[in-house]
């Protein structure tokens, strides 16, 4: 099978695809993987590292998606790579047709294209590639925290885990998912004294075992707005797989919190938890509102390319080298996982969501394959 590999060009992307650790995997398996020129350098890799590895260079999008019967990318795509799209193409990456483009969903469907969304690859209840990088983003997000409570970040001059005879800061974590529980991890790692709040008992029974020195507590209205009040950092992991993150943290809770202290919203690409959220970046992460200071980074992962798209191939090229192995259709049959993943196939529409959202019909994958 030939792969392709594109270049991201969403401003905020800066990792690939696959790295040439990939391209030599896929290489010794006997495909052939076209990387467009430059696909890397963002992530740390450059040309002639994957022409080391086997992989042969495209000079423009174009020639990879004329070549490549698979393309694998990261971000979804926009309106200006819709053209890209060949006949019986196969597009792998963090898809999101659900909430993206109509031109890209058309043009899919037209070129008789298939589709694996990696969002929705999931084995033993767990997505198994959606997970690595919300917790990696996480970790990220509590890195950057920390320089911003420093002197030197605009912050109080207080160190996330105190040390003998200062007390520790106060951590809510609202949310006990993967991202949540990972910034609970990393803040109490560095000696905050940290709390995990969830409506799901089975979620916080989870965190107690795998964290017993975060305290957890069933969130309510009167037990969220008692945390918020007494804590210096908050924050928010609240989402609804495929939907907009819930306002679980309003005007109103945001106010309550101690002047200079510190909202960090790791739902931001599902448009933030908290009323008062907007964006920020790498480069000015902080903005104050409501007198405190919120951090709002969309993209976490991308911040550390280099880390995480080799985290991100590690979990990605089993899938790969079994389409490789079996073809696009033997490996929906025979992987449960792939088959939930699998949102258009040949120019079908099998995703329910991805139907009511774009007010389309659909059929059932059972019934295509």
């Amino acid at each position: 099978m030939d792969f392709g590999v594109l270049r991201e060009t969403e401003p905020t992307e800066r990792r690939v695809g696959l790295t040439p650790d990939g391209v030599r995997s896929l290489a010794a398996a006997g495909h052939e993987v076209w990387v467009e020129t430059g696909a890397g350098h963002l992530s740390g890799f450059e040309d002639n590292d994957y022409q080391a590895a086997g992989a042969q260079l495209a000079w423009s999008p174009d020639e990879v998606a004329a070549r490549a019967k698979t393309v694998v990318k990261v971000r979804a795509l926009n309106d200006n790579e819709a053209d890209l799209i060949q006949p019986n193409q196969l597009y792998c990456g963090f898809l999101h047709l659900a909430f993206g483009s109509h031109k890209v969903l058309e043009r899919l469907l037209t070129q008789r294209a298939s589709t694996l969304a990696y969002e929705l690859v999931e084995e033993n209840n767990r997505f198994t590639l959606l997970e690595p990088m919300s917790a990696m983003g996480a970790r990220v997000a509590v890195t950057i925290l920390q320089y911003h409570l420093s002197s030197a970040g605009g912050g109080s001059g207080r160190l996330l885990g105190g040390c003998p005879g200062v007390p520790p800061m106060r951590v809510l974590v609202v949310g006990g998912g993967t991202a949540g529980r990972a910034a609970a991890r990393e803040a109490s790692r560095v000696g905050a004294w940290v709390t995990v709040l969830d409506i799901n008992p089975t979620t916080l029974r989870e965190v107690a075992k795998e964290l017993p020195h975060v305290a957890t507590a069933i969130s309510s209205p009167t037990e969220l707005a008692r945390h918020v009040a007494d804590c210096d950092v908050v924050i928010g992991a609240v989402a609804r797989r495929g939907e907009p993150a819930p306002k679980v943290l309003d005007r109103h809770l945001v106010r309550s919190m101690r002047p200079g202290s510190t909202l960090v919203d790791l739902s931001i690409d599902e448009g933030g938890c908290a009323e008062t959220t907007v964006p920020t970046t790498p480069e000015q992460p902080v903005t104050v509102i409501e007198g405190v200071r919120h951090i709002a980074i969309p993209n976490l992962p991308s911040v550390v390319a280099k880390t995480s798209s080799r985290a991100l191939e590690l979990v990605v090229l089993p899938y790969l080298l079994r389409l490789g192995e079996l073809g696009l259709e033997h490996a929906l049959r025979d992987t449960p996982a792939l088959f939930k993943a699998a949102q258009i196939y040949k120019g079908q529409l099998a995703s329910r969501r991805v139907a009511r959202h774009h007010g389309m019909t659909r059929r059932p994958l059972e019934e295509l394959l």
